[in-house]
Parts: structure tokens; sequence; C-alpha cells
């Protein structure tokens, strides 16, 4: 059963993850699939693509127990490799992106939605960077926040973890829209946007926004990914994971000092 689901609307594709037991955690078979899902609305036809997530959540982020099971260095570095690609080739879709969020947007998930060109957010959305609490980094989605949120912003929600909801989101830049129905705006701005816009245009301007201010991407994604990867392998990562998945509690870092 694929991990996500693909709707046509005429002009505008839809992509829902579809793990919903799991709130769309990005394991490895989902990040495949949604790769190969995006590489396919390209190449057939869509004009927009909507990003939303089944059940309560968009997408709570790294899939713990994938993390937990600590598979090795070779295959940590082929696994943020992967989500380092997937989030290149949505940052270059040519096509329109509209990120639909409902419930949780948690690390990778949020930075799966801000990699959108669009976001709208239902009022009960909540966001979180929350990384730094389980012994990991937010590696790969640093690269590219920046379009979104100015650095001191960043580094707050980077370093001092805290939920953001849907009108603070909005109030800082990584919302746009707020509405009861996300999904059904974000098609319905979608189509908007492509009755007024031709494709062709909107493909050159996105490359263009994307060279200027974002002019290393690649190089920053593959430091990230080395990043990622090394962090995985930590002890404090992998005390962090460990503890979550137990207790469903962050660690104290400071217990036992």
């Amino acid at each position: 059963m694929p991990f996500v689901k693909v709707h046509r609307r005429g002009a505008v594709t839809v992509l829902e993850l579809a793990r919903p037991e799991t709130g769309n955690a990005l394991a490895a078979e989902l990040v495949a699939d949604l790769s190969s899902a995006l590489a396919a609305a390209h190449e057939g036809g869509a004009r927009a693509l909507v990003m939303t997530g089944s059940g309560r959540h968009f997408c709570t982020g790294a899939d713990l127990r994938e993390l937990s099971a600590g598979a090795g260095a070779p295959a940590e570095e082929r696994d943020a490799g992967r989500l380092a690609a997937l989030y290149a080739a949505l940052l270059r879709c040519p096509l329109l992106t509209v990120a639909a969020v409902q419930g949780a947007a948690y690390g990778g998930g949020a930075g799966l939605a801000a990699a959108c060109d669009l976001v709208v957010a239902s009022p009960e959305a909540h966001f979180q960077f929350s990384e730094v609490r389980l012994g990991f980094v937010p590696a790969l989605v640093a690269t590219f926040l920046p379009r979104r949120l100015s650095p001191a912003t960043l580094a707050g929600l980077v370093l001092d973890p805290h939920p953001l909801d849907a009108q603070a989101a909005l109030t800082l830049g990584l919302v746009d829209r707020v509405t009861d129905d996300p999904r059904g705006a974000a098609e319905a701005w979608a189509r908007e946007v492509c009755h007024k816009a031709s494709p062709s245009a909107i493909a050159e301007s996105k490359r263009l926004l994307l060279a200027f201010t974002l002019p290393q991407l690649d190089q920053q994604l593959a430091e990230a990914a080395h990043a990622n990867a090394r962090q995985r392998a930590h002890p404090e990562c992998q005390r962090g994971v460990a503890e979550f998945l137990d207790r469903k509690t962050f660690p104290d870092w400071l217990e036992g000092d």
C-alpha cells in the first residue's frame, strides 16, 4: 500500500501523506513514495501541487523508531541524503506548491511545509522544531528555513524549542493563511494562481528566487545531511530518542549533574 495518495483535480494534484497511524512521520518508505509522487506529478501535466496529510496531523517529523534502530553510518548517510534530495526536489519543483497543514507539523514535517511556496494552516495546527530536545539537530530544514524566517527568529525556535499555534506561525511568516478548511483553501488558492499566472513564468520566477535566496543549496544540504547522520549516531541522540519512545517525554539534560 502506498504511503502517499495522489488525487488529481484538473490543474491541481493533491499529494496526501498516508501514514496516519504514525502521524505521517518521515519514514524511509514515505520519503521514497513522496519523492516518486512529486516527480510523477511534475511530469504528468499538473500546474500546481497541494501537499497534505491523512488523519489528525500533517507530519510529525522524523520516524523515531527508525532513528532508534541505529542502522549504522552508511545507512544513516543514505537516509539523510534521500530526505535532503526530497527537500531539494520540492524547493526546485517548477509547479506552484501549497502546503495544507492540520494538526502537528514538527521538525522535518514543519520543514516540508516551509519548502512549499505557500502554506495554509487550520486554526488548530501547531508547529515546533524540537530536535535538540531529543539530542538531534534540525540540520536539513535549517538550510532553507531562512527563506521564511530571520536568522534570529530561526535560532530562537531551534535552540529554545516551543510550540507555535497557527496564529503565531502566521505572525512569524511560517504560515500564509489560516482557515478552517486548509485543504479546500489550498486547492482553491492554487487554482486561483494558475488562472492568473502563466506556468513558464511561475517556473522561472521560482528558479530565480531560489537562486537568489539559496545560491549554495546543494552544498549546504550535503553538509546538513552529514551533520544529520553524524548526530544520529551520537550517544545523546540515542538516549533522547530511546527515552521519548519509552516515556513519551523529552529527557532532562541537567539530570544527574
